[in-house]
């Protein structure tokens, strides 16, 4: 049985939900429905630790809202969207660094099973032009991404500083990752149609409070960006 996506009127805004554990992203997914998120994401520390099994319990727990498996896939993308359908999640992640033969094996894949495959610019250096090689191939969402480390190293930049270029060069929806509300705000402000949020929002002293904050502004903030010529 193909997964059924809800789509609902963009901005997405998406939980990372990036645990150890499937009892710490439970609860915290409890709290994101409350403030207002849509998609529930399966955090890649959650995958390493736990393996698979965490997608389907979050599908069982939360049937209404999508949940998507962030792998950052680099090797056998078609396996890890076998994967996801497998447990009835509805979206995975390959990375879009991952070689060209592994981001069309997923999109191949998930042509059977319905199952989203979004594009993870995690490194990429041309970012445009890569977010359009994967359009062009078939992929569901490009997702830009200023990884963790990088905001580590420069904590002036993160991933809108390449929404403009890539929509330009692509018409699929676009997912930005934020950290904060004023990233987030940017983004929708530009247009993205998915803006994901997890730490450092989600571990502070109020989660419900932060994260109601951030999907009360980052919707009101949201422009429909311009159709693409």
């Amino acid at each position: 049985m193909q997964p059924t996506l809800k789509i609902v009127k963009p901005p997405v805004i998406q939980i990372a939900l990036d645990y150890a554990t499937i009892e710490e992203a439970l609860a915290m997914a409890k709290i994101g429905v409350e403030a207002g998120v849509d998609w529930l994401e399966i955090g890649t520390p959650l995958i390493i630790s736990q393996g698979v099994a965490p997608i389907g319990k979050m599908v069982r727990a939360f049937p209404d809202y999508p949940v998507l498996a962030d792998y950052k896939t680099m090797d056998s993308g078609w396996k890890n969207v076998q994967r996801t359908a497998e447990q009835g999640g509805h979206v995975m992640t390959v990375c879009a660094n991952s070689p060209d033969e592994t981001v069309k094996s997923a999109i191949a894949e998930s042509k059977q099973s319905g199952v989203w495959v979004v594009v993870d610019t995690i490194g990429v250096k041309n970012q445009a032009a890569r977010a359009k090689q994967c359009a062009d191939w078939g992929a569901h969402m490009i997702y830009l991404h200023y990884g963790a480390d990088q905001r580590k190293h420069d904590s002036t930049q993160d991933s809108t500083q390449w929404l403009d270029e890539v929509q330009r060069a692509v018409s699929i929806p676009i997912g930005v990752g934020c950290f904060l509300v004023e990233d987030g705000v940017r983004a929708a402000q530009k247009g993205a149609e998915l803006i994901a949020i997890g730490h450092p929002v989600i571990s502070g002293s109020d989660p419900l409070e932060e994260l109601s904050r951030f999907v009360r502004e980052v919707k009101a903030a949201y422009r429909p960006r311009a159709a693409k010529t």
